[in-house]
């Protein structure tokens, strides 16, 4: 299935989705947004996203439950995740099937080596067109 060029944040705080929203569209992210795990995953559905950034205390569909039908989904279960809460710990987001953790409140740069990690393997491995021959 083909992934879209964008980053999906899911967190019910409207000012902490605008705040990172912000920043991502700073180093040149597309960026959409959620309030919770429901409004998320019927996106994902429509256009998956290159990497979730989700927290896990939310109303309607929490984040743990979002990510454990992420993984059941054959469209959706190699889409990376990152936990970023004030809840919950590295290892058991590893053990849900997240690719990272950072823990809020989090420093700028902790975020952006993550999704740099994250994201320069399936962005390096696009192919490209052969270079012309020179006659």
């Amino acid at each position: 299935m083909r992934r879209w060029p964008y980053i999906l944040i899911v967190d019910d705080d409207e000012d902490f989705r605008a705040g990172l929203r912000l920043a991502l569209e700073m180093r040149g992210y597309q960026v959409e947004e959620r309030q919770n795990g429901q409004e998320a995953l019927a996106l994902l559905t429509e256009k998956p996203a290159l990497l979730v950034l989700l927290d896990l205390q939310m109303p309607v569909m929490n984040g743990r439950e979002m990510l454990s039908r992420m993984r059941a989904s054959p469209d959706l279960k190699e889409v990376p995740v990152v936990i970023i809460s004030g809840f919950g710990f590295e290892w058991e987001a590893e053990l849900m099937g997240a690719q990272g953790y950072i823990g809020k409140p989090f420093e700028p740069p902790e975020l952006e080596k993550t999704i740099a990690t994250l994201l320069r393997p399936r962005l390096v491995s696009v192919p490209r067109p052969a270079p012309e021959k020179l006659h």
